[in-house]
């Protein structure tokens, strides 16, 4: 049986706890947060994570030392602030155990760097939880890209848009030097997906506005893969909270289209009718959840995603704004 422990108890570490539950052969042997009272259910942009966090047979923790200390854990899943995601996921590695750790890996290039050095140095694996990697749809977009059925890919658009999420003086979303801002927390989800479709760019061009706080609120960037193709990602937390959240991209290959709007994906190809193409159920958490499960036990057939291309991936999120 594997030993888990879930780190943070905020929207995202309910959806860890819930998949880590899900899974065959887990056992969620610990929960730690500092927060006394956490544990609640905690909306997020989407809601997968349920109405109550099942807490039934985990030792609580309000430290994460003092989990390490008194658990045998084989892995744990961070999901804390990002500012926290270095130092824990260090912590968790000398100890031994395995870390699965919410995106972005981390804040700046250097703490990636000290985070993959521990990881070599330990043995342990480091995984970033960038679950649209996983997700059925863009899995679907990847193979179509690889297998080439639609011939060449002319464009790809890949959107990401809502509010900004919890600008109250308490949220460590409204301190970038916590957060990272738009760039880090939500644009990097489809940069780094561009990054695992067709590699380092060439070049980016980034465009960005601001809120009314003077914090970046909305990006746009193309980035540069040869003459013949346009590659975007947009982002925007300028969105009225009553738009909520969407996901999307619409992608243009010689033969066929492909559109995904967020509920269901479209072929429309250049000769034909269009089409729901087969897909995976579930959502990229799962995904995530079972894919790492599989790769600390030795079992994963294919590797997914490295650290080292998720540091890849905050250094482009970090180019986006410093451009």
């Amino acid at each position: 049986m594997m030993r888990i422990g879930v780190i943070g108890l905020g929207f995202m570490g309910g959806v860890h706890l819930k998949y880590w539950q899900l899974t065959k052969g887990v056992e969620v042997a610990a929960v730690c947060d500092a927060d006394p009272n956490a544990g609640k259910a905690v909306k997020g942009n989407l809601d997968v994570a349920g109405d109550e966090m099942d807490l039934s047979g985990a030792t609580r923790y309000l430290d994460v030392a003092d989990m390490l200390a008194n658990e045998m854990l084989d892995a744990v899943s961070i999901t804390l602030p990002t500012h926290l995601h270095k130092p824990i996921a260090i912590q968790c590695m000398q100890a031994g155990v395995h870390v699965l750790c919410e995106k972005p890996m981390a804040l700046s290039l250097e703490d990636c760097d000290e985070m993959i050095a521990v990881a070599e140095r330990t043995g342990r694996h480091l995984m970033i939880a960038h679950c649209i990697r996983f997700w059925p749809e863009y899995v679907w977009l990847k193979r179509a890209v690889e297998n080439g059925e639609f011939g060449d890919l002319k464009v790809a658009d890949f959107s990401r848009l809502t509010f900004a999420p919890g600008w109250s003086g308490d949220s460590w979303f409204a301190d970038t030097a916590k957060s990272g801002g738009i760039a880090l927390d939500l644009h990097v989800h489809d940069l780094d997906f561009i990054q695992y479709l067709f590699g380092e760019p060439a070049s980016i061009e980034p465009r960005t506005t601001s809120l009314d706080n003077g914090i970046v609120g909305h990006i746009s960037t193309r980035m540069r893969y040869g003459s013949d193709s346009i590659v975007t990602a947009e982002a925007s937390w300028m969105m009225p909270q009553s738009y909520g959240f969407s996901m999307s991209y619409k992608v243009v290959f010689e033969k066929a289209a492909a559109v995904f709007n967020g509920d269901g994906l479209t072929v429309f190809p250049k000769d034909g009718e269009p089409y729901e193409p087969d897909i995976a159920d579930g959502d990229g958490y799962k995904g995530e959840i079972h894919y790492f499960a599989d790769l600390i036990s030795g079992k994963a057939s294919e590797i997914v995603i490295t650290a080292k291309e998720a540091r890849e991936s905050v250094r482009l999120a970090l180019e986006t704004v410093q451009s």
